[in-house]
């Protein structure tokens, strides 16, 4: 019997036979691969978890189709492709490339036999969110709970001791478990420095310096922000009133009921500069701030009601987390639904890392190591990195590398073909300003201030989504097109100095800057 053969089997299968697969013996059960935390190898167990404490995870369902569905995703995202932008609606990837509903029933049907309660399932199925006490969850999912100290970053967490365990009927279905360790929190990507008044680049500069002021103001667009934390609105109106530019008040969309906005937490300033920039850039575009709770679960969550809400074109993410410490399971669910998304024409566009090409130092990985960020590094996502920019009142100066700027080659993901097809994906694809020494005027927390990183050049590539006028999706195709094409010149500003440790810029492409800053109109007269 073929695995999808068992699964459908499984679905009708009667109360009792649903009991005894839960109550299965370890040698009927298989191992799900890449759930587990990689803090465990630098970490000492304390003891066991307590039995009693209820836990929520996400079971993360297979895709169908993947193969089909990269193929659809290269023809639609191939300006040379007659499929072109000829996206798919959120039915239509359910109909051919989600799980389907008797993937969920019978994995969800699993679940509760093992005496775990099915709390949702998102909207596009990727996702069954159980609850339990530890016991249940050790029961449920074949394996242990312990209580951890990290060695590195002196702290305690909980992590499952082995991958969890399902029976193969179960685990032909199920891409992983998310959730089942509390260890990693997304980190925001930005510096700031206090300012006594508006200092740094504001919406001016910004947009003569890029080229955007021929491009209009993103009206009829929305941009999503993918965020751990909350804003206040006064501050967003307060740099709206010293800028003039009458956008469009930000709208909070809760995932899984994070909404940080009555008390925001260390990551404020992040939320605001991501919504400020953005307005900057495309002062008519809507903004919808998504707040997800921080953690593998939440990421992965806010991932899937992005794509199954469709509300948006563009996505910028300033957060993130080196590959090395995350769990592959984890990155493979919220991968997916970045498919489902770029698959619908949503772009992304995520922050390189602020580290340098060492993007794990201020994880327990540590600052030795050559690493990138992810979602940066996801092939569907174009990472972006930073520059130092220098300006003529509000006429494009010159760019050099900055430092800071995350960029390397991901120990994740295969090249794809754009990218030579050969080896493994390099980061970052693009770059914008991200000096704090060359920063941008933000207004948070009630006062003025200079911010950095490439928490600052990710909105505002999301920006120039925006001013685009139309659903680009995964942009990395047709941008790597451009740049090895005759309009290069034209459409990119090319930053040939500097270096993020172990690697330089040069001419073309590199792995501190990509391809370079865009120069917006020539940009979006290229992109077509």
């Amino acid at each position: 019997m073929t695995s999808r053969s068992r699964a459908l089997a499984l679905v009708s299968c009667p109360l009792p036979l649903l009991t005894a697969l839960a109550l299965a013996a370890p040698a009927q059960a298989e191992a799900l691969h890449g759930n587990l935390s990689p803090a465990l190898s630098h970490s000492q167990r304390a003891g066991d978890l307590d039995s009693n404490q209820r836990l929520t995870v996400s079971v993360a369902l297979k895709l169908r189709n993947n193969s089909e569905l990269d193929s659809l995703i290269a023809e639609v995202s191939n300006p040379h492709s007659a499929r072109y932008h000829q996206f798919l609606t959120p039915e239509q990837f359910a109909q051919r490339y989600a799980p389907t509903q008797s993937d969920v029933d019978g994995v969800s049907a699993y679940l509760r036999g093992s005496g775990l309660r099915v709390e949702k399932v998102s909207g596009n199925r990727q996702l069954i969110t159980v609850s339990g006490t530890t016991a249940q969850i050790q029961h449920g999912f074949g394996t242990t709970l312990g209580v951890y100290q990290d060695t590195a970053e002196h702290r305690a967490f909980y992590a499952n001791d082995s991958a969890p365990k399902l029976p193969a009927q179960v685990s032909s279905l199920v891409q992983g478990v998310v959730g089942l360790s509390n260890h990693n929190a997304m980190h925001k990507r930005s510096v700031a420095r206090p300012a006594i008044a508006p200092s740094g680049f504001g919406p001016s500069e910004l947009r003569g310096a890029y080229n955007t002021g021929s491009l209009g103001t993103g009206s009829g667009q929305s941009v999503a922000l993918w965020e751990f934390d909350g804003y206040q609105k006064s501050n967003i109106s307060a740099y709206d009133k010293q800028f003039q530019l009458s956008s469009p008040a930000p709208q909070t969309v809760s995932v899984d009921g994070a909404n940080y906005d009555s008390k925001p937490g260390g990551g404020q300033g992040e939320v605001e500069l991501d919504i400020e920039i953005v307005q900057a850039m495309a002062p008519a575009a809507a903004t919808y701030v998504y707040e997800a709770p921080n953690s593998d679960a939440g990421e992965t969550d806010m991932a899937n009601q992005i794509a199954t809400d469709n509300k948006v074109s563009v996505v910028s993410i300033s957060w993130g987390l080196c590959e090395k410490d995350r769990e592959a399971s984890t990155i493979t669910a919220t991968s997916n639904a970045i498919k489902q998304a770029v698959a619908q024409g949503i772009s992304f566009f995520a922050a390189s890392g602020d580290d340098g090409s060492a993007d794990c130092t201020r994880s327990q990985t540590g600052p030795g190591v050559d690493a990138v960020d992810y979602p940066a590094s996801d092939p569907n996502v174009t990472g972006v990195g930073g520059t130092t920019l220098s300006v003529n009142g509000t006429e494009y100066g010159s760019e050099t590398a900055w430092s800071g700027s995350g960029g390397g080659t991901s120990s994740v993901f295969d090249a794809p073909s754009w990218q030579g097809g050969s080896g493994k994906r390099t980061v970052p694809d693009v770059s914008s300003d991200a000096d704090p020494q060359t920063g941008y005027a933000i207004y948070s927390a009630g006062s003025w201030q200079v911010y950095g990183g490439t928490s600052c050049a990710a909105p505002m590539w999301a920006g120039l989504a925006a001013l685009y006028g139309k659903r680009l999706g995964a942009a990395n195709q047709a941008l790597y097109q451009v740049g090895k094409g005759d309009q290069y010149a034209s459409a990119f500003q090319d930053v040939t100095s500097g270096s993020n440790g172990s690697f330089s810029a040069g001419t073309g492409y590199d792995q501190v800057t990509g391809w370079g800053s865009y120069n917006g109109a020539g940009l979006v007269k290229a992109l077509g």
